[in-house]
């Protein structure tokens, strides 16, 4: 694994990898990376949608190791045609690298493999919902439900995932084998808040692009993102391990910080956690790591 294109390509995400115990940090990294290079091919505005949409599937096929797809001619595809048109060198370099994480993915152990395959099968599930479902006569989701099942399918499988990850890993030093599904539960909701933060800071940028994630009052989805964030914090004080509950309480934190930004906003302005904010979540995330205690 690139450490270095990691860190250019994971932005504060980095920051909590770095901290897994090194037993799932290799496999957290690599689902990472693999989701960043599917999602940079969603995002690439230049390119038609159904050229994008293709890709995105014949990355699923590669990625769950279906014999009908080519891997080499996919490969080709990402690096002479889609990795050019990426605004970030960092994401052209993944798209480049694209063959590289597939031989990662190859010779990872057979259940972190399964486990990264499926997480990916998820989240491609979803960028390709996101991608198709908007179109000139259709702005907005339909209800709520729609909403909550594209944050599951694009962050909520993520903590899922995490946790499955983590027992597989870790065992009984990651969590006790009986709270293993009431974890999972919390860590569901955890990821669907994070990404309903990431809805709420962007939907003015969103709306402008014609993609509208809510159908309902924004403070009531931001009342829950705090619940699901709380739920995190909740969930990562529950695991085994300095180094696991740091690495899962600090997204949490920053995902706080983020949504009393968003809450205080004035006009448009995009919210920026300052970088001495981040400084003090890790250094509370820390705190608490070390002592159990709760965020008050």
């Amino acid at each position: 694994m690139d450490r270095e294109l990691l860190k250019r390509v994971s932005r504060s995400f980095y920051l909590s990898m770095a901290w897994l115990p090194p037993a799932m940090r290799d496999a957290v990294a690599l689902a990472y990376m693999l989701a960043r290079a599917t999602d940079s091919v969603a995002d690439t505005s230049t390119a038609a949608v159904q050229d994008r949409a293709d890709a995105l599937r014949r990355m699923a096929g590669v990625i769950a190791g279906a014999g009908e797809e080519n891997p080499a001619a996919l490969c080709q595809t990402l690096a002479d045609r889609l990795a050019p048109a990426q605004d970030k060198p960092s994401e052209a370099e993944l798209l480049r690298r694209f063959p590289q994480l597939l031989q990662e993915l190859d010779a990872a152990p057979e259940a972190q493999r399964g486990l990264i395959r499926g997480v990916l099968a998820t989240i491609i599930e979803g960028q390709l919902w996101d991608l198709t479902y908007f179109t000139a006569d259709c702005t907005a989701v339909a209800d709520d439900a729609m909403t909550d099942l594209y944050a599951y399918r694009v962050a909520g499988c993520v903590g899922e995932f995490w946790t499955r990850l983590g027992r597989a890993a870790l065992g009984e030093a990651f969590c006790p084998a009986a709270r293993e599904e009431i974890l999972c539960q919390a860590a569901v909701r955890y990821g669907k808040g994070l990404q309903l933060v990431n809805i709420l800071r962007d939907m003015q940028e969103d709306a402008a692009r014609g993609r509208q994630y809510l159908c309902s009052d924004p403070a009531v989805w931001a009342d829950r993102a705090e619940r699901y964030l709380a739920d995190g914090i909740d969930y990562a004080r529950r695991l085994g391990g300095f180094r696991l509950r740091f690495a899962s309480m600090l997204p949490a934190l920053l995902g706080i910080k983020t949504l009393r930004l968003i809450r205080a906003r004035n006009g448009t302005a995009r919210v920026k956690i300052p970088r001495r904010a981040v400084y003090a979540s890790m250094l509370r995330a820390a705190w608490c790591a070390c002592t159990g205690a709760s965020i008050s």
